[in-house]
């Protein structure tokens, strides 16, 4: 399983010790860290607009690893936000930096299968970044998400694709060695979405950003403060390869909105 780590807690603990300069409760401190999809905290920024939420909306973060979009999406729009992930040391992780953060008052995280996940009240919204890649029947697992929604519910994705079949570099960020990597078009991504009970709002290749953002993000090198390759097996070498796919266009990332049709 790509998804093992589990002293992800002890070694946040050990750099945030390491960096007692970080205030893990300011905007921002933290997106180097805790956001696990290319893009950090602005990719998360480029899609809370479309969730078009209320002061008082509820979202549900599904695979919310180690809860950065979910803490993100809390401050910028007052909103209480459910996060859901398979991995039990990642919910760890995710509650103890919300709880520093000072935002577990609107911030809570589960451990459990999107399958099995059963709200007390359906949701105004739902985000999903970079975590579909590991999913094969995609039509039923984005059909669990709908299920989760009320009624014209927003759901943002922010997701890998691949324009044609070709030979990836291992290990990625979602994948050690590929045997647990489904990664498909663009447009068959869309199509699994729409045929889950959504009506697609909007559907744009943000490779290009995701390229200038790479390019700022690491131009100078490694980052000297805590970083998300530091919590992985092998995280800098999966970046580098994930990197360079989406250099060579191997791979892409697309930004959708869509819209829950009526039940």
């Amino acid at each position: 399983m790509t998804y093992s780590e589990t002293g992800v807690g002890r070694t946040i603990n050990r750099l945030l010790d390491e960096h007692p300069d970080l205030d893990a409760s300011a905007d921002g401190a933290l997106d180097g860290l805790d956001q696990f999809h290319i893009g950090g905290g602005e990719a998360v920024d480029r899609l809370i607009a479309g969730l078009a939420l209320s002061t008082a909306g509820t979202v549900l973060d599904v695979g919310s690893g180690f809860g950065g979009p979910a803490r993100q999406i809390a401050r910028r729009t007052g909103g209480r936000v459910t996060g859901l992930d398979i991995t039990p040391s990642y919910v760890e992780a995710a509650r103890d930096l919300t709880a520093r953060a000072g935002l577990d008052g609107l911030v809570r995280f589960h451990h459990g299968d999107i399958a099995e996940f059963s709200p007390e009240r359906p949701f105004d919204a739902a985000i999903t970044m970079h975590v579909q890649m590991n999913v094969r029947t995609k039509t039923a697992w984005f059909a669990h998400i709908a299920r989760c929604l009320a009624p014209g519910a927003r759901l943002a994705v922010w997701e890998v694709c691949r324009p044609r079949p070709t030979d990836l570099p291992w290990p990625m960020p979602w994948s050690l060695d590929g045997t647990d990597s489904f990664v498909v078009s663009a447009e068959a991504l869309r199509d699994s979405i729409e045929e889950a009970g959504f009506t697609s709002t909007e559907w744009t290749d943000e490779t290009s950003w995701v390229r200038s953002w790479i390019d700022r993000a690491f131009g100078g090198g490694a980052p000297s403060r805590p970083a998300l390759p530091m919590l992985l097996d092998d995280g800098y070498t999966r970046v580098i390869n994930y990197a360079a796919a989406l250099t060579d266009g191997s791979l892409q990332v697309w930004r959708g909105i869509f819209t829950k049709t009526s039940a």
